[in-house]
């Protein structure tokens, strides 16, 4: 028989020959055909679920703004190295067979991928389960006209992405120049803002606050030709509602921010009031978790920066490049990284992948680029270095800088030391630029580290003042007084205040919170007016009672004695309460004897007063927010009706 078929191979002429190539090939062509028409229709089910999360349930995305574009080819990468043996087995198989082992291996690939993000469902069943849909799915195409009008449909799919992605780019990039041509006009002399917050830095980790390791000396160098809080206090142990604190003058407790909830519409930003004061306002931003464009953050900027537009986002623009296996694997800096990835396979999609953020470097690099291509006008610029977050990775120069065998906390030192010379870089390059003649500078962070204190580790977890303590810095040369220390407790939502203060940028409407510029006008003895430092730890939406202590999982006040009340700290409800001042590290519980215990029910009654009349006062500037729209929209009807007279 095998003779037989050689002397056929071998009686076959030139155009048999050419025919089977042909054949061959055309099979192949075929196959890939249905592999990308397949990776299109799992592409659109990405794009649609992002949106859904963002723009229907008002949720975090976790992708790139650039999804749309990026999905079709992240698809087509991960479902063309998936399914290459398909690919290069069909020039040996008939055609009716590659086109059914192609489209049962692409269906099946796309429905477990739809099934990663699903972690109720157990994985092997989640594989089977897509056996069964690929089944399905073949038993329907029975004809090649059917197959044929799968791959019709998933290039149109494939082509309407790319091109409503490019739309997107475009729309995007004209609505930034239309914005920025709708400026009102600034004051003559107002100056730029420039906002640099450390991202998962505590104050004690600064030279500025006694740290002996030189992890900040050029930070150290801005903080002494300025002001330094020596007790700034966060809102809250972690990112998000600090950081919308800061934007809106507001405490957590009445923002809508949680793990699972970004910041709304409802109170006007910083950004908003710069921009309304004719200020061109840009972010860049290193947190991909919970300061990117779905974090509601970027309400009144221009421009915010925050995922990488890189081969490595691409790859993560779909649910198999949000998995953890290929999270892992990116990760990946060795063999046995690799090796770990692959035993552990951990198919699922997690809650918050993050993307491709960038570091110091880029945020610097991206920064200097903006600055070298703009005009004249003022600007408000806010930076989030994200690089001394956990995990602690710091760059190989910096990994060692403080001993040879690094743990966790010589790795965040490390990492703080990376950003403090990005810093430098950073102002160094403004100042030869001229652009920092006329800037006022602000050196803060949105909440510290825990190291093993008091049991705990990391941050999101606990009140206690590791993670409130934050460093804070005001330098305006020649507004803001040199060398000037300030003893008072003050609060992070307070900053937004002040900048507005120091830069003559406010309006009819006041800005929540007390500029602290009495703070370093006014004599120690005599304690100027500002927010009380009250903490809040939100980590879910919580029942609203009559009590506001009970508003978000945690709750905390310091006073300008340095008692630190904690009266609720998540699931702990037992009485806390130190003294900052004489013990930072909070190793003395002083509610623990009567005298202790008197003073924190004191303190408790106060905190349940000023957070009553906090949300008079909140309800007052809705009122006023709403009459002044109302009288600027009769102000434009009225204008409108003057010009069509």
């Amino acid at each position: 028989m095998d003779d037989a078929m050689s002397n056929r191979n071998e009686e076959a002429g030139p155009e048999q020959v050419v025919e089977r190539t042909l054949v061959a090939f055309g099979s192949r062509r075929e196959s890939l055909a249905i592999v990308v028409a397949v990776a299109m229709l799992m592409a659109l089910g990405y794009v649609v679920e992002a949106g859904w999360k963002r723009y229907v349930l008002g949720g975090f995305a976790s992708v790139s703004r650039d999804v749309i574009w990026m999905a079709p080819l992240s698809a087509m990468v991960y479902a063309s190295l998936l399914l290459a043996p398909v690919w290069l087995a069909a020039p040996w198989m008939r055609a009716q067979v590659a086109r059914a082992s192609a489209l049962f291996a692409a269906m099946w690939l796309a429905t477990f991928a739809a099934l990663l993000p699903w972690t109720q469902i157990h994985r092997v069943a989640a594989a089977v389960l897509a056996m069964g849909v690929a089944s399905a799915i073949m038993r329907w195409c029975t004809t090649r006209r059917r197959v044929q009008a799968v791959v019709r449909i998933g290039q149109l799919i494939g082509i309407t992405l790319l091109v409503a992605g490019a739309c997107s780019v475009a729309l995007q990039r004209y609505w930034q120049r239309a914005a920025y041509a709708a400026l009102p006009s600034p004051a003559t002399d107002a100056p730029n803002v420039l906002v640099l917050l450390l991202d998962t830095v505590r104050a004690s980790e600064l030279g500025m606050y006694g740290y002996p390791r030189a992890t900040s000396p050029a930070m150290d160098s801005v903080a002494a030709g300025g002001v330094v809080f020596e007790h700034a206090v966060s809102t809250a142990p972690w990112t998000l509602p600090a950081h919308a604190s800061l934007f809106t003058g507001e405490y957590p407790g009445v923002l809508s921010t949680s793990f699972r909830a970004p910041l709304d519409g409802k109170y006007a930003t910083l950004a908003e009031r710069f921009g309304a004061a004719g200020y061109e306002t840009v972010g860049f931003v290193g947190n991909p978790y919970y300061t990117a464009w779905d974090s509601g953050l970027n309400r009144g900027f221009l421009r915010w920066f925050d995922f990488n537009p890189s081969v490595k986002q691409v790859l993560r623009s779909g649910w198999i490049g949000q998995s953890s296996i290929v999270l892992q694997l990116m990760r990946s800096r060795s063999l046995r990284n690799v090796i770990d990835a692959f035993r552990s396979a951990e198919f699922v999609v997690i809650p918050k992948p993050g993307g491709d953020a960038p570091d110091a470097r880029e945020l610097t690099d991206a920064l200097l680029g903006w600055q070298a291509a703009r005009d004249t006008r003022p600007f408000f610029a806010f930076v989030n270095f994200f690089d001394a977050h956990e995990a602690y990775a710091p760059p190989p120069a910096y990994r060692t800088r403080f001993t040879e065998n690094p743990k966790a906390r010589d790795l965040h030192d490390g990492e703080i030391a990376y950003v403090d010379d990005q810093v430098k870089r950073l102002l160094e390059s403004l100042r030869s630029r001229g652009a920092l003649a006329n800037t006022i500078v602000v050196i803060t962070s949105d909440h510290g580290e825990q190291f093993k204190e008091h049991g705990i580790s990391g941050h999101g977890n606990s009140l206690f003042y590791q993670l409130l303590h934050i460093p804070l810095v005001f330098r305006y040369d020649g507004h803001v007084p040199v060398g000037r220390r300030v003893p008072f407790i003050v609060s992070l939502r307070d900053v937004g205040a002040t900048l507005l203060d120091l830069a003559g940028a406010s309006s009819d409407l006041p800005f929540p919170g007390r500029s602290l510029v009495a703070t370093w006008t006014s004599s120690d003895s005599i304690p100027p007016a500002r927010s009380a430092a009250i903490s809040e730890l939100t980590q879910d939406r919580v029942p609203r009672t009559d009590d506001p202590l009970t508003r978000s999982q945690g709750i905390s006040l310091v006073e300008d004695d340095g008692m630190h009340g904690i009266f609720r700290n998540l699931k702990q409800i037992r009485p806390l309460l130190f003294n900052v001042r004489t013990d930072a590290a909070e190793r003395v519980n002083l509610a623990k004897d009567s005298a202790g215990r008197t003073a924190y029910d004191a303190q408790q009654t106060r905190l349940r007063r000023l957070l009553l009349l906090d949300t008079l006062e909140v309800a007052r500037r809705g009122i006023r927010a709403n009459k002044a729209r109302i009288l600027v929209s009769g102000r434009a009807g009225s204008d409108s009706g003057k010009a069509q007279r």
